[in-house]
């Protein structure tokens, strides 16, 4: 089934280089590209989307911050984000949004594993822990 994804990166070369991978493994798949979380929102304003892969480092919003609030306004999209930065925190606060963690440097298996994984319904954001 064709979908379409959005690459978030404020990194041309970055969103070229996942786009790259996107199409390798979903050449019927649409792929859009937004240079940070206001580009992404405006985008989706005229442009359904089913896959968001935003990279966690941006000017303003960060990963986490721009994939809270794409859960808010549109629950159905699939999120990963992408970042060097494993840190506990960060992962929890990934994991926390409902989003896939993908490590860098990016490895086409984990894209493709994430790709994949779209067809299965979404992830949802942590509840938080009952005592």
């Amino acid at each position: 089934m064709s979908k379409t994804a959005i690459i978030v990166d404020d990194s041309k070369l970055s969103r070229m280089h996942v786009r790259a991978m996107v199409l390798r493994n979903k050449p019927d798949w649409t792929v859009v590209e937004a240079a940070n979380g206001g580009e992404l929102f405006t985008t989706l304003q005229d442009t359904p989307v089913d896959v968001a892969i935003i990279d966690y480092n941006m000017p303003g919003d960060n990963g986490v911050e721009t994939a809270a609030k794409l859960r808010q306004s549109h629950p159905g999209i699939h999120i990963a984000i992408i970042t060097a930065n494993a840190q506990d925190a960060v992962v929890s606060g990934i994991r926390g949004v409902g989003a896939a963690f993908m490590p860098k440097p990016l490895e086409e298996e984990q894209v493709v594993r994430f790709l994949n994984s779209t067809a299965l319904p979404q992830r949802r954001p942590a509840q938080p822990q009952q005592e």
